[in-house]
């Protein structure tokens, strides 16, 4: 470890601090929205915003300041993507007993019904993953349990309405919060105050905060890319560590993003750099394919169906590590072109 870092932990993008920055407004919104003074306490809600716009640290935070008179569930959505796993999580924080494969949902559902017995917030993050698959099923079931809340959340999708059927969209109806982009002055602050938890004194320099600031407004890119100058420096963090580390720090908070899926995803996205870097531009879904399939091969990995990599293409677009352009019509049908995001392809880009 690097001698200006006395703990990596507040640098980590999973590290929840007990005050946020700058959400004041989106917490009172949530406040408000589940006030026992209200009858809309167990209302449903969709939480909307850019990746590293703080989402997942402003739910977590709230779920802490509920009673102990309501329970509350937290469901990533990354890896438990269908209903089937979804429906055991929640059996399994609400009993405290593992669930296990091998039952039917219909069984699973009867169970969940029977063992909600208080109000109970039920918040499932990254809620794009699981509308891939059979989420709308479970959305509907969820919405029609008595004593029950749903917070879904989305980086993707400002509604979620268009991606329901009519009859879930309608059962569910949930009131919408937006979280917009952090401003550089707030990005900033949050660095800043990460910087101020994790290092030692006086070991970063403001202009370096400031450089990541204007170029980012992910907060998780920014503290990768502060981690990486952090672990490399000796003395302090400066602008010219932050401008000579910019492609190690996006690479490390890809690297992070992936550590959630498969190999083969991590395969997939490395595919598509190399074939960029290559020049080998417009890339479509069947030349990736081939290239990827090629790679298994020299790995000695058995890759996987075309009709799998291309869910996974979707999986990267969803996190914006790649940009898919569609196109329909033609002898071929629909056709997807496929590149990395702006910043991934050309480092001097602005990071949205």
């Amino acid at each position: 470890m690097a001698e200006i870092i006395d703990t990596s932990e507040p640098l980590n993008r999973t590290y929840l601090p007990a005050q946020l920055i700058d959400r004041e407004a989106e917490q009172e919104t949530l406040s408000e929205a589940f006030s026992a003074e209200t009858d809309t306490r167990l209302q449903d809600m969709h939480l909307y915003g850019p990746r590293g716009s703080g989402k997942t640290h402003l739910i977590q935070q709230f779920l802490t300041t509920f009673p102990s008179t309501v329970t509350t569930c937290y469901i990533p959505g990354r890896p438990y993507d269908t209903e089937y796993k979804v429906l055991e999580q929640l059996l399994s924080q609400l009993t405290g007993k593992q669930i296990g494969p091998g039952h039917h949902v219909s069984d699973l559902q009867r169970r969940l019904s029977k063992a909600i017995t208080l109000s109970t917030v039920i918040v499932i993050d990254e809620i794009d993953f699981l509308l891939l698959n059979d989420g709308d099923a479970l959305l509907y079931f969820l919405s029609r349990l008595d004593k029950t809340a749903v917070i879904t959340i989305s980086a993707n999708h400002r509604s979620i309405d268009s991606k329901l059927d009519s009859r879930t969209a309608s059962s569910l109806s949930p009131q919408t919060l937006t979280l917009n982009p952090y401003t550089p002055s707030e990005t900033r602050k949050i660095l800043m105050d990460r910087a101020r938890r994790a290092l030692t004194q006086q070991s970063v320099e403001r202009a370096a905060l400031s450089q990541i600031a204007s170029t980012t407004s992910n907060i998780a890119i920014g503290l990768s890319w502060l981690r990486v100058v952090a672990e490399t420096a000796d003395n302090a963090v400066t602008p010219k560590q932050v401008d000579e580390h910019r492609v190690t720090g996006y690479h490390e908070y890809v690297t992070e993003v992936l550590d959630d899926f498969t190999p083969h995803h991590k395969r997939l996205y490395e595919t598509i750099t190399f074939m960029e870097q290559d020049g080998e531009v417009p890339l479509v879904t069947g030349t990736v394919y081939d290239a990827y399939r090629d790679r298994c091969k020299v790995a000695d990995v058995h890759p996987l169906s075309e009709r799998r990599i291309s869910d996974f293409l979707v999986h990267l677009e969803l996190l914006n590590l790649i940009e898919a352009t569609y196109h329909y019509g033609g002898s071929k049908g629909k056709t997807r072109e496929i590149g990395l995001v702006d910043w991934a392809r050309n480092p001097d880009s602005e990071q949205p």
